[in-house]
């Protein structure tokens, strides 16, 4: 118990002087600094580590982590261009940035965009950096992530990635159309294939020398809806690369989801659907003995407010792959169950702390650690 209120007070006072710093503004607001910043705790107890021969070891982990750091600029030149660049800082040994947004939106008239560069894709709602602000809870859902079998999945030789990807921060160039509340875009982009072809030259992210690209349409609803707002999307995106080597071939990826998240004073919930698949080269299609490979996930979430706080329940469900396989069949499901309380200091920082029980589908005969993790995070939102 003193551990654990000792890693409340750390993070309490941490937060202090972080919730307390605002936007800076410039030039009449012309230009707008914001940051976000994710600290986290999070612990695994040590399980089977007496095994029999049907058991497996874990050695669980307790750490605490700075997850997400992200320094943004925006601004407006005149009436009818926008630009805006966000960073994200990988903290360790040797400190690494990632451009996420760096990109220029022209509205030729208020209820149209073209959105020029870099910028975060519309795919689910869940697929972002800000968890507790949005999702209420400290974790991404398996959908997103993926969970403990998907590293299995390649140890049974299925050749198949460990999570078929989501398209996210890309490069391109985009239409976007709101109006009343309705937003429908379309963007065409350099593609998200990098790590699902395993042959040599079929993939290059820099030049896109396979001349990789995607496209997505999605049509999202974002406003008042009786007492609270809602948060509405679907989406399809496909992509295709071409494959290097004697004879035409190429690596394609589509998908496509929906998904709603509402919020009112004294409740929220929520859920999301996924469906992905990927076509790889004939080389592997060879190897599975069948076309593609498909992957789909879900989650729903339910939660109450009461004044500061929020107490909240997230269900996953991921199903890996669809591989005509007894080895990969044994193994290809996992589920979460969540629970998540979470203490709102202000309107941009968040206290949360997570229960998660993980269910990962087990091979008959084998039997699985204990996985749970428990953590606490603290949430500065301010982009």
């Amino acid at each position: 118990m003193k551990k654990l209120l000792g890693i409340f007070a750390i993070l309490t006072l941490l937060a202090i002087p972080v919730g307390l710093y605002a936007q800076v503004e410039a030039g009449a607001g012309a230009i707008k600094l914001g940051v976000h910043i994710d600290t986290g705790y999070r612990y695994s107890a040590e399980s089977n580590n007496n095994p029999d021969s049907n058991d497996v070891y874990w050695q669980g982990y307790e750490t605490f982590n700075v997850e997400n750091v992200i320094l943004g600029l925006s601004g407006k030149v005149g009436d009818k261009v926008t630009w805006k660049i966000n960073e994200a800082l990988v903290l360790g040994t040797s400190g690494t940035a990632t451009l996420l947004d760096a990109n220029v939106e022209w509205k030729p008239i208020d209820q149209v965009g073209i959105i020029v560069g870099r910028q975060l894709l519309p795919t689910a709602l869940a697929n972002a950096p800000h968890m507790i602000k949005i999702l209420h809870l400290n974790q991404a859902p398996l959908m997103i992530t993926g969970g403990y079998n998907a590293p299995l999945l390649i140890a049974k030789g299925t050749a198949i990635p460990l999570m078929i990807p989501l398209p996210s921060w890309q490069t391109g160039a985009g239409l976007d159309i709101n109006f009343s509340g309705v937003n429908l875009t379309y963007t065409y982009y350099n593609g998200e294939l990098q790590g699902l072809n395993s042959l040599a030259g079929g993939n290059d992210m820099l030049t896109e020398a396979d001349k990789e690209k995607g496209g997505i349409v999605s049509l999202g609803y974002n406003g008042e809806v009786g007492p609270g707002k809602l948060m509405a999307r679907a989406y399809y995106f496909g992509e295709s690369s071409d494959i290097n080597g004697d004879e035409p071939d190429s690596s394609d990826l589509a998908g496509w989801g929906l998904g709603a998240l509402y919020n009112a004073d004294k409740f929220f919930l929520g859920a999301e659907y996924v469906n992905k698949t990927w076509t790889p080269q004939d080389q592997i299609q060879d190897a599975l003995d069948q076309d593609n490979v498909n992957q789909f996930g879900w989650y729903g979430l339910v939660g109450g407010r009461f004044s500061s706080l929020e107490v909240v329940y997230r269900y996953d469900f991921i199903d890996y792959q669809n591989i005509d396989s007894d080895a990969a069949r044994d193994i290809d499901t996992e589920q979460w169950h969540t629970i998540g309380v979470n203490y709102l200091i202000n309107d941009n920082t968040t206290l949360g702390m997570n229960y998660v029980w993980k269910i990962p589908e087990e091979p008959d005969g084998v039997d699985y650690p204990n996985i749970n993790e428990f953590s606490i995070m603290m949430e500065l939102d301010m982009l």
